[in-house]
């Protein structure tokens, strides 16, 4: 989580906005910034649900 962080916080200010996301988390991010306030905080991320992988095949 810590290096998701450093590598998308491009203003470094500790906590990731709506155009510093990509991928599953901007399709995400209404439902992971859960106090609204438009940005993803360490906290919020630490509890956003992990992106599913899909199963291998047998």
């Amino acid at each position: 989580m810590k290096q998701l962080l450093k590598d998308l916080d491009t203003n470094e200010d500790g906590k990731l906005s709506l155009k510093e996301v990509k991928g599953p988390l901007k399709k995400d991010f209404k439902k992971i910034d859960t106090n609204e306030d438009g940005f993803l905080s360490k906290e919020e991320l630490a509890k956003a649900p992990k992106p599913k992988r899909p199963k291998p095949n047998n």
